[in-house]
């Protein structure tokens, strides 16, 4: 199966870096980003503030410095508005120099996202406004947002993409970042959810924004029994048992404290992760990914009338389960950004105006 998934699902767009050319045809074609004077305006504008707010806090520093000081006084006195000044200059270059390291970066990796997708058959996204989406995590909060969306539809859908949302709480809130991959059903279901329970110190908690009714839980069985724990109205309990047996809840099994809940809702299931992206430039993820989808749906179509009513029996589960499940998720790895070398030098030279200043 896994050399089948390997041959199927082209990579190599997701580690070959772009050129200056396809980026910006990219940004301007895909992302609909123009660079106009009014932005570069808004920038330089930006710029004065910060460097004018942190000047003044390095002043008060600078008058600070001198009273406790006394070789340090005259000097630091003398050139205290040229030391502030050049200061806040060279720290306020240095942190625009990072965002748009950080930015460009972004850009990059929604690219090789896009080059992956027209490589695979999949249609990509940037961005979509409040998703009608069933699952537990799209129906919280506001400025819901799914980022990064890859679908490739046919007889074997799958959705994948990021998806962060704003959660109002007293004066302040939150922010919910989730990602998801999803799968289509033949048939309407009801709600059945696999809650992960990561392992934080002695205890395991639930990873979901929302707790299912404790009045369904169902017993897995198997050796995830304290790892997952399953939820499902009791006319879907045969169905639900037999789908998620220890092969397939083996591949919910990250490295770490990594781990995946699953819902299935309505016409769709969805695979959800909390505490890493799934719709990112990770080869490994993509292959885990596209073999699960397939051995799910493979399940799928084995699930009939008849297999649904018959729930396996826990004993056999754990026989079943004697030797370790394949399929675990691979680690996850961010694309690698080289370091802003440029971001150094405005940082240089402050260390050069400070030198100039004191040795005046």
């Amino acid at each position: 199966m896994k050399a089948a998934a390997d041959a199927g699902l082209d990579t190599t767009p997701l580690t070959v870096a772009s050129t200056r050319a396809e980026m910006r045809e990219f940004t301007t074609r895909v992302l609909e980003r123009r660079t106009r004077w009014n932005v570069w305006v808004g920038l330089l504008v930006l710029y004065l503030v910060a460097t004018a707010a942190v000047a003044a806090l390095v002043l008060v520093a600078l008058i600070l410095g001198a009273l406790g000081t006394e070789t340090l006084a005259e000097p630091l006195r003398d050139h205290a508005l040229l030391l502030s000044a050049g200061t806040a200059a060279c720290l306020v270059a240095a942190v625009f120099i990072w965002v748009a390291h950080r930015m460009k970066g972004k850009q990059e990796e929604l690219f090789r996202l896009h080059r992956f997708a027209a490589a695979n058959g999949f249609d990509f996204t940037p961005e979509v406004k409040e998703p009608d989406l069933p699952g537990l995590i799209f129906q919280r909060g506001t400025l819901r947002r799914c980022s990064a969306r890859l679908r490739r539809f046919g007889p074997r859908p799958l959705e994948v993409a990021d998806y962060t949302a704003w959660i109002a709480k007293g004066r302040a809130g939150e922010s919910l970042h989730w990602s998801y991959f999803a799968l289509t059903l033949g048939q309407r279901m009801p709600q059945i959810v696999l809650d992960a329970r990561a392992d934080e110190g002695r205890l395991l908690r639930s990873t979901l924004p929302v707790q299912p009714a404790q009045d369904r839980r169902t017993p897995l069985g198997g050796p995830f029994e304290e790892a997952f724990r399953l939820f499902c109205p009791p006319e879907a309990e045969g169905w639900a048992r037999s789908l998620f047996t220890p092969d397939i809840v083996a591949r919910f099994v990250g490295p770490g404290k990594t781990a995946f809940d699953v819902e299935v809702v309505e016409d769709r299931l969805f695979v959800y992760s909390h505490l890493r992206s799934l719709s990112c430039c990770d080869p490994q993820t993509w292959r885990w990914m596209s073999e699960t989808a397939d051995v799910l749906y493979a399940r799928l179509e084995d699930l009939n009338d008849d297999a649904a009513m018959a729930a396996p029996d826990p004993a056999g589960a754990d026989s079943e389960a004697a030797e370790r499940p394949i399929g675990f998720a691979p680690p996850y790895a961010r694309l690698r950004r080289p370091f802003p070398v440029m971001a150094l030098v405005p940082l240089l030279v402050m260390v050069g105006v400070w030198a100039a200043a004191l040795a005046a």
